[in-house]
């Protein structure tokens, strides 16, 4: 049987069990079916979760779920779980319904801040956690040149056609991520953009958040003022830019912020490369030009004075951006 169809009647027979609701196999809904070994399919109320060994952070879903509900912070419930044969695993979660901030996309900007608000206001406790379970391996300067290394191979190599070991061969990325790990981490989402949170009963919720692990906030908070996804004109990033610090009572390192943009947006444009050409999903192909407008203003606003200034350039100079 295809792993697909493994996926649904191991969750239809989940939903059975802990709900009492007689669910066939192929009357559940695909929520999504990404690059990570995951599957996600709802019905009868609840959200059916599948996941492969495929991934290490797969397996880091649950305890994450646990341990920040337990801190209050705005996760779905977990309904009911089991570990299954072949390293997989799957659970019901509450159904959060399907509005998430990028579903916000061609809304009136009032809207698009309110929401953006919401998801600070939820965003701002993980950062003071001190998590008492199992986090992926921190952002270290090992991380940060991976990053790099995915983007040169999939975006410079792949798709441009250019030369990703003359570009891995600039000093000044080594230098970039030797700094950035040298820094001060805090609990991060990892993955924190339009798409993985989501909103219901007036609230911002977290998904999808079981790369967590220790690294800068500016990340997080770059990841998702700099979503492709959402294309925020400058106007609007430095707004809530603006109403990060006002809410936080902090004002962000311009230089930081600015490095972190630039790494993320290198981890996301090779991802878009890598998983549209080779699992053929020109959704992610059709990003790239807006994320490599994305990476160009963040290189062209980084300060002069900041140590990532030499990526910038770099970044400017060899994409000829």
């Amino acid at each position: 049987m295809p792993k697909a169809d493994q996926a649904r009647c191991q969750l239809a027979n989940m939903i059975q069990q802990h709900c009492g609701i007689a669910v066939l196999p192929e009357e559940l809904q695909a929520v999504s079916a990404g690059a990570s070994g995951r599957t996600i399919m709802r019905a009868a109320g609840v959200l059916g979760i599948h996941w492969t060994g495929q991934r290490a952070d797969n397996h880091s879903f649950l305890p994450a779920a646990h341990g920040l509900a337990q801190a209050g912070i705005r996760v779905p419930a977990i309904l009911a779980e089991a570990s299954l044969p072949g390293n997989c695993g799957a659970c019901l979660v509450q159904d959060l319904g399907e509005t998430d901030i990028l579903s916000l996309r061609e809304a009136p900007w009032p809207e698009r801040r309110h929401a953006y608000a919401q998801a600070f206001r939820t965003l701002l406790p993980l950062y003071q956690l001190t998590p008492g379970w199992p986090l992926q391996p921190p952002f270290d300067a090992a991380l940060y040149r991976w990053e790099q290394e995915y983007f040169a191979e999939h975006l410079i190599g792949r798709h441009l056609g250019g030369d990703a070991a003359a570009f891995l061969a600039q000093p000044e990325l080594q230098a970039m991520a030797d700094w950035l790990a040298g820094l001060p981490r805090v609990p991060v989402h990892r993955d924190c953009q339009s798409q993985n949170i989501m909103l219901h009963d007036g609230e911002a919720w977290l998904i999808d958040f079981q790369g967590m692990r220790y690294g800068r906030l500016e990340y997080d908070l770059a990841s998702l003022l700099y979503d492709p996804y959402m294309q925020l004109d400058e106007a609007e990033r430095n707004e809530l830019l603006q109403l990060w610090e006002q809410m936080s009572g902090t004002r962000i390192d311009a230089g930081i912020y600015s490095a972190c943009a630039m790494q993320r947006l290198m981890q996301a444009l090779g991802a878009f490369a890598n998983i549209g050409y080779n699992q053929q999903r020109d959704w992610y192909l059709n990003l790239i030009p807006a994320g490599l407008a994305a990476l160009r203003h963040a290189a062209a606003h980084t300060p002069e004075t900041s140590p990532a200034a030499p990526v910038a350039a770099c970044l400017l100079q060899h994409l000829n951006m």
